[in-house]
């Protein structure tokens, strides 16, 4: 899922970070981490587990699923992941992910354009 090269990338200074890691912002569909358990060290592979739930009945829109890893430069890994977003969420059963701390951004959005966006901080040994 992260390279050791985009892992080497340089961080994104942390008053960059427009929501706060963890909390969820916007009125699309919720995001809820199911797996990993924040808040240890992962050994990897890591098992990532997501649900999405749709607010007042509005159908999830998985055209709209990005996933970026925060650096520097923002680097893209929507395509990594795609094959694993349903209308349900994210089932990754053992993702590749190198030593460090790595912070992701994921956002979802509704059939209305309604948005979510969720900040992830995995720690990985």
């Amino acid at each position: 899922m992260i390279t050791a090269q985009e892992a080497a990338t340089p961080d994104m200074d942390p008053s960059q970070l427009h929501v706060e890691v963890g909390r969820e912002d916007g009125n699309g569909p919720i995001i809820e981490l199911i797996a990993p358990e924040m808040g240890s060290p992962l050994k990897p592979p890591v098992p990532i587990s997501i649900k999405f739930v749709k607010r007042a009945e509005k159908e999830i829109d998985t055209a709209t699923f990005k996933l970026e890893y925060l650096k520097f430069i923002t680097i893209d890994l929507t395509s990594k992941v795609k094959q694993y977003v349903t209308k349900e969420g994210i089932k990754v059963p053992e993702a590749k992910l190198p030593s460090g701390t790595h912070t992701i951004r994921l956002s979802i959005g509704d059939i209305t354009g309604a948005l979510t966006k969720r900040i992830l901080t995995i720690e990985v040994l």
